[in-house]
């Protein structure tokens, strides 16, 4: 498995310091059955504001469980909310050290813990990106509009 998720406030992870292991898409996160698709440009268009433009950001924990941060791009006034671009420098700095992260509802945005420890450098499996893309979203790629789940979000089922 490949989860497409945040990482939780206890775990310490890494992202990939290649730009190549960035991948830029669109999302529909299914809030009732809690799963992520990843859609095509044209799909995303039809479905409007119920899609999100992300880069999916390549990241490793201690475990050397693989998965993937989706990281919104910024809004059309150029400027991403205080929790994305918060979001973003940690996983930008997680590239260099091994950190977690926690929600910091006061400042409306995450806090960076550094790992105190000289831990190990990260162990990448031998793999593509598109190897683990095609994992994560194994049975939730969506390039058409006739797709059920669209029709269900567009009201046609």
């Amino acid at each position: 498995m490949v989860p497409v998720v945040k990482p939780t406030k206890d775990r310490f992870f890494r992202t990939h310091e290649s730009p190549n292991w960035v991948y830029p898409s669109w999302i529909l996160e299914d809030k009732k059955t809690g799963e992520t698709y990843i859609v095509s440009e044209d799909v995303g268009s039809v479905l409007g504001g119920l899609v999100r433009a992300v880069e999916l950001y390549t990241a490793i924990d201690r475990q050397n469980n693989v998965f993937l941060i989706p990281i919104p791009l910024p809004g059309p006034n150029g400027v991403r909310n205080p929790w994305h671009e918060s979001l973003l420098q940690a996983v930008l700095r997680a590239k260099l050290v091994w950190l977690r992260i926690t929600a910091n509802k006061d400042l409306g945005g995450y806090d960076i813990f550094e790992a105190t420890a000289k831990l190990p450098e990260p162990i990448w499996p031998d793999t593509t990106l598109d190897e683990l893309l095609a994992i994560a979203f194994r049975g939730r790629i969506i390039t058409n509009p006739d797709h059920p789940v669209v029709q269900e979000k567009l009201g046609g089922v």
